[in-house]
């Protein structure tokens, strides 16, 4: 269980969230959607520790996080197979996962060498090979076209295997591709 309990987070003067409270179930899947500005990332971030909210608390019952962020994070001076064991990632696992989305034999390649929508899906295999309780997915389909988002997404759903997926998308289709519940998040924008 993740438990969000009137977390509030400012960004300076700056309000993103106000007293939000939100409980995820494990092996929930659940999609926050909401326009721009209005907190998605931010609460990925007090959920996944990378950030503290300034009020109220976020229990995560000491889950393991695997994430796909808005950017790759690939590591420039490593291969994909490095970069899978730099977060303690299964590269057998990621040699399937990238078979599964047409990348046979890249693991040896550095990521200045792939296109962005190859950098996208090894950012997914990344997450996906890593050990987690919790897979977060912060728009995990960005520049892929319709038939790799749905292989991905394909990925995704096949090895989930019943962990929680917290996904930030602005694609109520994505959202479905998943299977996952949106939770609909309001724009904030107070001044302190």
């Amino acid at each position: 269980m993740i438990n969000i309990d009137n977390a509030s987070f400012s960004y300076g003067e700056t309000r993103v969230l106000n007293n939000f409270s939100l409980k995820i179930g494990d092996g929930e899947r659940i999609c926050l959607f909401g326009e721009s500005g209005c907190g998605k990332t931010t609460l990925l971030r007090l959920i996944t520790g990378l950030e503290q909210p300034t009020s109220g608390s976020v229990a995560t019952d000491q889950k393991r996080f695997s994430a796909v962020f808005q950017e790759n994070r690939l590591l420039p001076f490593y291969t994909l197979a490095e970069n899978i064991k730099v977060v303690g990632g299964n590269t057998s696992a990621a040699q399937e996962y990238f078979s599964k989305l047409g990348m046979n034999d890249c693991m040896q390649l550095y990521p200045k060498s792939l296109s962005g929508g190859m950098k996208r899906r090894a950012a997914i295999v990344r997450a996906l090979s890593s050990p987690f309780d919790c897979l977060v997915l912060d728009e995990p389909f960005t520049g892929l076209d319709n038939d790799n988002s749905a292989a991905a997404a394909d990925l995704i759903n096949s090895e989930l295997k019943g962990r929680t997926l917290i996904l930030v998308t602005h694609s109520r289709h994505e959202a479905k591709l998943l299977n996952a519940d949106i939770i609909t998040l309001n724009k904030r924008l107070d001044k302190l």
